[in-house]
C-alpha cells in the first residue's frame, strides 16, 4: 500500500516530480563528468611532468640525489638494462649521462645541460623525438670522425641564436678534475612545453657524454617508464633488490614519480582536497533543491495527508509514503544521472575535450608542464557509482524532514485548511 501510494502521488504530481528528478539527474551528471576530467586533467599533469625528465621512476646513487655532483655515476651495462626492462611493469628503459657545462660559439655561450643518451632507448621511453620542430633527432650511431651531434631545447637555442647546421662547443670539468671539451654540431631543435628541457637542455649521443665527462661506462641515471602511473611507488620497491643485483658495490636509490617530483604530488593531493570542497557545495545545492521542493510539496499536500490520516492510514505508515517519494525521485535521477554523466565522460574518455584553443601548437604549456591539446577523462567505476549513491542517500536524509512534518498534522486542522 505504500509503495502504490507513493508511486501515484508521484505520477499525479508529474511537474513537480520532473523538476526534482532532473535536479539529483544534473547534480549527478556534474558530478560524474567533473570527477572524470579532473582525474583525466591530473593523469594529464603527472604524465606531462614526467613523460620527458624523470619519468615514472628514477634510479641514481643514493649520494647523487642529495648531491648531483658529475663523479658521483655507477656502472651500467647493456644487459642490466635489458633485465630492467624484462620486469613486470616496466615500460620503458633510458640511461642518461647528465652533465653541465658552458655551451656556445665565439659570439654567445649558455650554461647548459648537457644530456648523453641512448637515441632509440631515449625515443622509446620518452616523446623527445616527437617534439623536434627542427632538423631530427639524433642518429642511432654517434659519428666517430669530426663534431658530434647536438639537439637543443627550443628557448636554449633561441638564446644562443643558433640554428640547424652550426657548429657549437662545449667546456665543463670532468669527473677526473680535467677540462672536457667537445664540438657539436646542431642537428636538431625541440619544443616540448617543459621549461627547463626547453631552456636548457642539450641532447647528445651517451658515449660521447661519457667520452666528454671522463666517465666511461658509467651513467647518472636510469629512468623507467611504468605502465600504471599510480603503481610507481609499488613498482620502484620491487625494481630495488633488483638494482642491488646489478649494482652491487654502492648504495642506490629507486624513486617514484612522488618522491622525485614532491610538489607535483603535493599538487595531486591539494587538488583532490579542493575538489573535494566543490563536490561538498555541488551536493549541499542539491539537497537543498531536493528539501525546498519536498517542503513545499508537503505543506501543499496537508489536507490530502488529513484526509489520509482520518481513513486509518497511521503517522508512521504517512511518514514513510513521504519519504519513499523522495527515495524513488532521488534513484531516477541518479539512474538518468549516470547515463547523461557517464555517456559524456566515456565520450571525452575516447574523443578527448579539444583545448587547442588555448595554444595553437599541438600542445600547451601549464604551470612549467606540457599537456596534449586533448585532455582524456578518466572514466572509472568509482566515478559513476559514488555520485550516485551519495545523491540516493541524500535525497533520502532531505526526504526525512517534511516526512516529519507531514505525519504530525492535526486531522481536523489540516483537512478545514485552517493550518
Amino acid at each position: 500500500m505504500i509503495v502504490r501510494l507513493a508511486l501515484r502521488n508521484l505520477l499525479r504530481n508529474r511537474w513537480r516530480s520532473v523538476l526534482t528528478s532532473g535536479g539529483v539527474a544534473l547534480a549527478v551528471a556534474m558530478m560524474i563528468w567533473t570527477v572524470s576530467f579532473l582525474d583525466g586533467w591530473m593523469g594529464a599533469m603527472v604524465r606531462g611532468s614526467t613523460a620527458l625528465d624523470s619519468l615514472q621512476v628514477q634510479i641514481e646513487r643514493a649520494d647523487y640525489v642529495e648531491e648531483p655532483v658529475i663523479y658521483r655515476s655507477f656502472a651500467m651495462t647493456p644487459q642490466g638494462l635489458e633485465r630492467l626492462q624484462g620486469e613486470a611493469g616496466v615500460e620503458a628503459v633510458s640511461a642518461r649521462v647528465r652533465l653541465f657545462g658552458l655551451l656556445g660559439d665565439e659570439q654567445r655561450s649558455q650554461v647548459a645541460q648537457i644530456l648523453g643518451v641512448d637515441p632509440q632507448l631515449e625515443a622509446q621511453a620518452t616523446p623527445v623525438e616527437e617534439a623536434v620542430v627542427q632538423g631530427r633527432w639524433l642518429s642511432e650511431q654517434d659519428i666517430v670522425d669530426g663534431p658530434g651531434e647536438v639537439v637543443l631545447g627550443d628557448r636554449l637555442a633561441r638564446q644562443l641564436k643558433a640554428e640547424v647546421g652550426d657548429e657549437l662547443v662545449v667546456f665543463l670539468e670532468a669527473a677526473d678534475g680535467s677540462l672536457g671539451n667537445d664540438v657539436f654540431e646542431v642537428v636538431g631543435v625541440v619544443r616540448t612545453g617543459t621549461t627547463i628541457i626547453d631552456r636548457q637542455a642539450a641532447y647528445v649521443h651517451l658515449e660521447r657524454a661519457r667520452y666528454l665527462g671522463a666517465l666511461e661506462g658509467q651513467v647518472h641515471e636510469v629512468v623507467i617508464g611504468a605502465a600504471d602511473l599510480s603503481q610507481a611507488p609499488a613498482l620502484a620497491q620491487r625494481l630495488s633488490p633488483v638494482i642491488e643485483e646489478i649494482v652491487n658495490d654502492q648504495e642506490m636509490a629507486v624513486r617514484p614519480w612522488q618522491e622525485v617530483l614532491p610538489s607535483i604530488a603535493e599538487m595531486v593531493e591539494l587538488t583532490g582536497s579542493s575538489n573535494a570542497v566543490m563536490y561538498l557545495i555541488i551536493y549541499l545545492v542539491a539537497s537543498l533543491g531536493i528539501m525546498n521542493t519536498q517542503r513545499m510539496s508537503a505543506l501543499e499536500r496537508r489536507r490530502e495527508f488529513g484526509v489520509l490520516m482520518a481513513i486509518g492510514v497511521s503517522p508512521r505508515r504517512l511518514f514513510w509514503i513521504v519519504v519513499l517519494e523522495t527515495v524513488v525521485l532521488g534513484v531516477m535521477g541518479a539512474l538518468l544521472g549516470v547515463l547523461l554523466g557517464a555517456g559524456l565522460s566515456l565520450y571525452h574518455a575516447s574523443a578527448g575535450l579539444d583545448l587547442s584553443i588555448f595554444s595553437p601548437q599541438t600542445s600547451f604549456s601549464y604551470m612549467g608542464v606540457s599537456f596534449d591539446e586533448r585532455i582524456y577523462t578518466a572514466v572509472e567505476l568509482r566515478t559513476i557509482v559514488e555520485p550516485a549513491v551519495v545523491m540516493v542517500v541524500v535525497s533520502l536524509l532531505c526526504g526525512l524532514w517534511p516526512a516529519t512534518q507531514s505525519a504530525r498534522v492535526a486531522i481536523a486542522p489540516a483537512i478545514s485548511g485552517r493550518s
